[in-house]
């Protein structure tokens, strides 16, 4: 509750949580980042202290910001590089998604962790532009193709209910506190409609789908 009063999305609120699961170390590269800003979730994950950390943006024009790095070409770092790549709410801008994960192998180190989270029942958000929504199904055969192992993929959500509350958030966020009731209207209507149901809500009206994989 306390993230929505924040302002907090209910999307970006499950991928935070997510990205705690994690420890990383060594190189770390993190896309769609920039060095300054309090939204990258290195800042969520936990690292440790001796390692080092790059930033890198399709559209930055500052390196000290954050690298310029086109996921959709070859990247310019070296083969078995890093030690672990974040990238939120990147591919859903990423027209190539075959080209930006094979890249993304690519640099990692053998045994390397590529930990990621995209939207799925989210508004059409260009930055500059919005390519694709991923199934939980997509992202496992497509993590499989380009050689990652011990995958784990996460559908966050509770039902449909919450989808509604997700998709009309950008709006009644405006009006203190609506959000936190309109929230836990829509978590107890969805869990009542799963007493009912054999079926995961949350696994065919996910808000968010995050991913985990080790390069092999």
């Amino acid at each position: 509750m306390r993230n929505t009063l924040k302002k907090k999305s209910l999307n970006r609120i499950f991928q935070e949580i997510f990205a705690k699961n994690f420890f990383v170390e060594g190189k770390i590269a993190e896309f769609g980042a920039s060095k300054a800003s309090k939204k990258n979730f290195t800042n969520f994950v936990n690292i440790s202290e001796k390692s080092s950390l790059v930033f890198c943006d399709k559209q930055s024009n500052d390196e000290k910001v954050s690298l310029k790095e086109d996921l959709e070409k070859r990247l310019s770092f070296e083969d078995n590089y890093y030690d672990s790549i974040l990238i939120f709410n990147v591919l859903e801008h990423i027209f190539d998604s075959e080209n930006a994960i094979s890249e993304m192998n690519r640099c990692l180190k053998i045994k390397g962790k590529l930990i990621g989270s995209v939207p799925f029942i989210h508004r059409i958000h260009g930055a500059p532009e919005d390519f694709n929504r991923y199934t939980s199904q997509f992202l496992e055969k497509l993590l499989k193709k380009h050689n990652f192992v011990n995958i784990e993929i996460q559908s966050y959500g509770y039902g449909p209910c919450t989808a509604c509350y997700a998709i009309i958030f950008d709006f009644t966020k405006m009006v203190p506190f609506l959000n936190n009731i309109l929230l836990c209207l829509s978590i107890l209507m969805d869990k009542f409609i799963n007493i009912f149901v054999k079926t995961d809500l949350k696994e065919i009206y996910p808000i968010a789908l995050s991913f985990y994989g080790e390069k092999k």
